[in-house]
């Protein structure tokens, strides 16, 4: 027998904030995370080191095990009722996989057997998200499951995404000049923070290739690993029972868009794809 699905039990409405690198990946993770359970948020797009400065606020209070404390994406949720904004403090996210987990918990549908009464749910801000959700867990109850799912999403966090993000830095570095500075146009930002990365491109690819220590030698080896890994997701394909083309079980979850989403800018999607920012075609890039 099946069970019902029923809506989390909510007292009010989350108001949301998301802050953004445009083009990252990562941050792509986030916004997808968001549009699946159609969920309202406002974006505050910014680029690569520019981000800092409109990030002085909101930097994460402990430097991250890897990266700096202005990290994006960066997530906050208020309840949109004033009364309820002065009794509880907002929460905030700044890891991509902390938000796909919240938005997950807090918008998805639930069984109706884990439905509890609304009267009883307290006073955190958790309890006043509210949503109309239309879809499941992206983690489901079950643990065994459970565990593969959140093994794929650390595997593809911890190598596929930064391997990506070195690989395709590389390539928008070494290209002509004409392609790392027009990264800012296109609607991606504004006028003004698209002007001071084309003014300023050439010292922002500097520090970038420093920071991120990106060279010749060490994108040829980030693009082997990323081939391993899409060798990795076609083995784990293959050893599925079922003929749905998704990494754990029969339905889509966290690895299936951790997965899509950090691994989406080396195979050219682009924003008639679905990608959330303007992104140069492949051939603009030089050939391999």
């Amino acid at each position: 027998m099946t069970q019902e699905l029923q809506p989390n039990d909510t007292q009010g409405r989350l108001r949301l904030s998301l802050r953004t690198i445009v083009f990252s990946h990562y941050n792509e993770k986030a916004r997808w995370a968001l549009d699946y359970y159609s969920v309202p948020y406002v974006e505050y797009r910014m680029m690569p080191f520019l981000h800092m400065a409109a990030m002085f606020s909101y930097r994460a209070k402990t430097q991250p095990a890897a990266g700096s404390v202005f990290v994006t994406p960066f997530l906050m949720a208020t309840p949109e009722s004033a009364s309820e904004s002065k009794d509880v403090d907002p929460i905030t996210l700044n890891d991509s996989t902390a938000i796909l987990e919240f938005v997950s918990s807090e918008y998805s549908a639930k069984d109706s057997k884990d439905s509890k009464d609304s009267k009883d749910s307290g006073s955190s801000i958790k309890d006043i998200a509210a949503a109309t959700p239309l879809r499941k867990s992206l983690y489901t109850d079950d643990e065994a499951t459970k565990a593969k799912i959140l093994a794929l999403e650390d595997r593809f966090d911890t190598i596929l995404g930064p391997h990506v993000r070195r690989f395709v830095y590389y390539h928008i570095i070494n290209s002509p000049r004409s392609v790392g500075r027009s990264m800012g146009q296109h609607g991606n930002v504004g006028v003004l923070q698209a002007w001071l990365w084309s003014l300023f491109f050439p010292i922002i690819a500097f520090l970038l290739s420093k920071h991120l220590r990106i060279t010749k030698e060490s994108a040829a080896r980030s693009k082997d690993i990323v081939l391993r890994e899409f060798g990795h997701v076609s083995r784990v394909l293959q050893t599925q029972d079922s003929d749905q083309p998704y990494l754990v079980g029969n339905e889509f979850t966290a690895a299936d868009m951790t997965w899509a989403s950090l691994g989406s800018l080396v195979v050219g999607i682009s924003e008639k794809d679905g990608y959330g920012a303007w992104l140069p075609k492949l051939d603009q890039f030089p050939e391999e």
